[in-house]
């Protein structure tokens, strides 16, 4: 049972009117409670008292949100209880909810914009109403992932993102039982009711046990957003407001019908299996390495050797441009304990040269490897967990050795690429520029362990041969406005075939130092 503890934050113990108003309701409605209003002092005393570990993330946090979001998770791993924003209005009391060992709301899926749809998750679990018995599974797995994830935005940092990635990342019988959004949050953040509270529970009942508004509304998140900018928070009006942009972008969409029939797809199903394990199956795969004229260096050569995969299973390719020194690339296969052929492709675009790799896949090969000569360090497991994710096409985290993403090929849309996106980003002229602000890198979104991709990425990615029998190709020439790695992995989509990335599994590369 969930013990009867209402937990609050706020700054001081001096409510603003409304939140007032809100705080007596709860007291009224639950006199047999422990009502507790945490401040930011005594949040801060608390944590130096019961996570001391915990104290130098917590203090070093650029945002006091991002504090108050871990102080909510934290108290509920060490004490139990129900948390709610000041926000969020009681209606009646919540001792129905005690029987479940955790529960968390589903958000209003009106909140939910493409780019979550582009991102394979289109829902959000929230972290304004949530409550558990003390120790809970959840609780321990977000305060011990807390830390790697303190440089991310506050959303996949602290926030609702973060919150539901840790659900997704769970055996389903351990996720917590999640209300639906008519039960906690029958409102929007600009007022209206929501219309979607059967599609979010139709959409969530996979992922764990929902429970409807049978009984009634329980509560109602009004949606202050006080740590939000007063000019980004939900407004009816702002339909309204936006007219003339509206018009404006209505009218180039008619002058570029071409860019304006652009299509870069959404995944092809949701990514809500998150915790990805490296797979027992052994298929036979084929790594193709390719290298410049300087050839195959010792660290890449090494760390290939000591790939935790039977040797039986692999075939090493070597590719290069003509003119390749055999002798010393022989030299450093050999001191590696690496066989290994070696084909010499004439002078091309790097497309080119994969796409022949691709034409040349070798007999009985279940997957091809292509791993780019820049390539210094992977993990031993590195093609166990690629497999394990169950896509067609997978690509690792590529980052240089500061941990920065280190192949700009390697990317998702953020806002799943609408015509504004591939209009600002240079379309009208048959390519886009490549222009990072528009792009999510696997190092933004970390919380997440599986994420679509758009571009694959020329360093460390595997492809099953279905993909390559589909005709799926690198970019010679601009396939939806996209050339190299960022074509293939739109075109894989286009065809059939899923596109990701493991956040989790980094393979280093080295990146030339730029002049000044």
């Amino acid at each position: 049972m969930i013990p009867k503890i209402l937990h609050f934050t706020w700054k001081s113990q001096d409510l603003p009117r409304q939140m007032q108003a809100y705080y007596d309701a709860w007291r009224r409605l639950h006199p047999d409670w422990d009502v507790r209003l945490w401040t930011d002092e005594s949040m801060r005393d608390f944590v130096a008292a019961t996570y001391p570990d915990f104290q130098d993330t917590y203090d070093a946090y650029p945002k006091m949100i991002q504090r108050a979001d871990a102080f909510r998770y934290l108290v509920l791993g060490a004490l139990g209880g129900v948390y709610a924003d000041l926000d969020v209005e009681p209606y009646q009391a919540i001792d129905g909810l005690l029987e479940h060992e955790c529960f968390v709301g589903i958000e209003p899926l009106e909140h939910i914009f493409p780019d979550r749809h582009h991102q394979g998750v289109p829902f959000l679990l929230t972290n304004a109403f949530m409550g558990s018995v003390a120790g809970h599974r959840l609780w321990r797995e977000i305060i011990a992932r807390l830390p790697s994830l303190s440089d991310q935005e506050t959303f996949y940092s602290t926030g609702p993102s973060m919150v539901t990635s840790s659900v997704l990342r769970l055996p389903r019988n351990e996720r917590p039982t999640l209300l639906s959004p008519n039960v906690w949050s029958p409102l929007l953040a600009d007022g209206r009711k929501t219309q979607t509270d059967a599609e979010a529970t139709a959409m969530l009942e996979p992922v764990g046990t929902v429970i409807a508004a049978a009984g009634g509304t329980l509560v109602s998140h009004v949606w202050m957003t006080t740590w939000v900018p007063w000019h980004k928070r939900g407004n009816r009006f702002l339909p309204l407001i936006q007219l003339p942009t509206t018009a404006k972008w209505a009218w180039r969409r008619l002058r570029h019908p071409s860019l304006a029939g652009v299509v870069i797809p959404d995944p092809l199903y949701f990514y809500t299996d998150q915790n990805v394990a490296p797979t027992s199956d052994r298929p036979h795969v084929q790594v193709a390495v390719r290298v410049g004229k300087t050839g195959l260096t010792s660290e890449l050569a090494q760390a290939l050797a000591a790939l935790d995969y039977p040797r039986d299973r692999l075939t090493v390719t070597i590719h290069g441009p003509v003119g390749l020194n055999r002798d010393v690339i022989d030299a450093v296969l050999a001191a590696a304990g690496i066989e290994a052929s070696i084909g010499e492709h004439p002078k091309c675009s790097s497309a080119a040269r994969d796409n022949a790799i691709l034409d040349d896949l070798v007999t009985g090969a279940e997957h091809i490897l292509l791993v780019d000569g820049s390539v210094r360090s992977m993990p031993v497991d590195a093609i166990q967990r690629m497999l394990g994710a169950g896509r067609p096409v997978v690509a690792a985290n590529v980052v240089d050795e500061a941990g920065r993403p280190a192949d700009s090929q390697l990317f998702r849309y953020e806002k799943g690429a609408p015509f504004k996106v591939l209009y600002k980003d240079g379309g009208r002229s048959g390519r886009v520029r490549r222009d990072p602000g528009f792009r999510t890198y696997l190092t933004d979104q970390k919380t997440f362990e599986l994420l679509p991709l758009d571009g694959v990425g020329e360093c460390f990615v595997l492809i099953a041969r279905p993909v390559v029998e589909a005709g799926v190709r690198f970019g010679e020439t601009p396939y939806k406005l996209h050339l190299g790695a960022e074509a293939f992995g739109i075109m894989a989509r286009d065809r059939g075939h899923e596109v990701c990335g493991l956040t989790d599994l980094q393979v280093v590369r080295a990146v030339p130092v730029q002049p000044d």
